[in-house]
């Protein structure tokens, strides 16, 4: 009898043991794979920085969070999240900081840089976290602009050129912690017949490994680059090319995390891309992140009804290319209307739960992250919010984009428990 109640008081005592290791294993996983976030800022309301999921959405995610289990554990597949808006995503700052985020804690510091584009040969403001350069003479189409020239896609802008000798170069650095070496880059556009284009790198020109089709121009490059240049056959005489962007991807298993914003852009402006779903059809998102509404109801007629028409109406494009594909409708952030507290807000964060529950979606609600009504007021009190009220500081962004990407990673970390 007293040999029994040791042997059960030793399984008893293994058993807790092997319990706590499991417990510090998930841990020190669960620390790994969360970004840092300095939770100091008194402006902050950390209480709902967590992803907003509602029962269909809960059994939705299950795929995604399979999927991303399989790259996380098995460092198998691919998750390609598209982040898409306005000038808060053109910036590149909170954008980039998701992409970093996800690179550094799951991909283990290799990543694909997905979508590029030259917004400097075009004269607007793009993402700092590569450089563009380029000769030739360059216009652009916006899909801002009521009737634009040209037609757009996935990054929501056109640029166009006719310049014989005319080139883009792209230069991906990243500051030594990621290592964003490229293997496969597809060119997004269409030429004037006999016009297109082909790649440079080191010198060595590279021609379209697959031909032309529907899906852009494919390139392949087996020993890796960092930088590269598109030139373009067959230019002059008034031909031209319409160049939509680059996607640089490494073949590699991961998370992927494509973004598009274009200052000024509505949920009509998205609309306005013929090319999206064929553009989308390349990228294939696993989960889209909306960060559109900002520019809808920074109006005194904010038409609710008409917002989550177009709202619906995009959601329905995405559909079609991937229709197991999951939604996180990010509110507006709250700012401010002609000086005074933009009341539109509310209404806004309304519609994204009503969009949620009727495509099985999710929320990250910044309004309510940054305190609700006049929120704005505080953040720009703790340099996080420039003194427009509307848009962030580079600390902001950063900020929103851990937060948000902890939020994405707790649920994940809830669905393995």
């Amino acid at each position: 009898m007293r040999k029994n109640k040791i042997f059960n008081i030793h399984i008893i005592l293994f058993t807790l043991v092997a319990c706590c290791a499991a417990l510090q294993a998930h841990g020190a996983q669960s620390r790994e794979l969360l970004a840092r976030v300095d939770s100091f800022y008194s402006c902050v309301d950390m209480r709902e920085t967590r992803l907003r999921t509602f029962r269909g959405s809960r059994e939705a995610l299950i795929p995604f969070m399979r999927r991303l289990d399989n790259v996380i554990e098995r460092k198998q597949g691919t998750v390609n999240i598209w982040h898409v808006g306005g000038s808060h995503v053109q910036a590149g700052i909170f954008s980039h900081r998701m992409r970093r985020n996800f690179a550094l804690h799951l991909n283990g510091g290799v990543a694909s840089r997905t979508i590029l584009f030259p917004y400097k040969l075009v004269n607007t403001n793009g993402p700092t976290d590569y450089s563009v350069s380029g000769t030739g003479h360059w216009s652009r189409s916006r899909n801002i602009e009521r009737s634009p020239s040209y037609e757009m896609g996935l990054t929501g802008i056109t640029a166009v050129t006719s310049s014989p000798g005319a080139s883009i170069t792209f230069s991906m650095s990243g500051n030594g912690d990621i290592d964003w070496t490229t293997r496969y880059i597809r060119v997004l556009g269409k030429g004037s017949a006999g016009v297109r284009p082909y790649v440079v790198v080191d010198s060595v020109e590279i021609e379209d490994f697959e031909g032309n089709n529907e899906q852009g121009y494919f390139f392949e490059v087996p020993q890796g680059c960092n930088t590269f240049t598109i030139k373009f056959h067959g230019l002059g005489g008034g031909n031209r090319f319409e160049f939509r962007g680059a996607i640089a991807l490494n073949g590699m298993p991961g998370v992927s995390y494509w973004a598009s914003g274009i200052n000024g852009a509505a949920t009509a402006s998205w609309l306005r891309c013929s090319k999206l779903e064929q553009d989308l059809s390349v990228a294939k998102p696993d989960m889209v992140i909306f960060g559109i509404g900002i520019n809808d109801a920074h109006t005194s007629h904010f038409n609710r009804d008409r917002f989550k028409e177009n709202y619906q109406q995009l959601i329905d494009k995405i559909k079609r290319v991937n229709p197991d594909c999951q939604f996180i409708f990010v509110t507006n952030n709250d700012n401010l209307f002609r000086s005074t507290v933009n009341p539109n807000t509310r209404g806004v964060e309304k519609v994204f739960i009503e969009l949620a529950l009727d495509n099985n979606g999710s929320v990250w609600d910044l309004y309510r992250v940054m305190g609700g009504y006049g929120g704005s007021k505080r953040w720009v009190r703790n340099s996080l919010m420039q003194s427009d009220h509307v848009h962030f500081t580079k600390a902001g962004y950063k900020l929103i984009g851990d937060l948000l990407y902890n939020a994405i990673i707790e649920q994940y970390l809830k669905w393995k428990e």
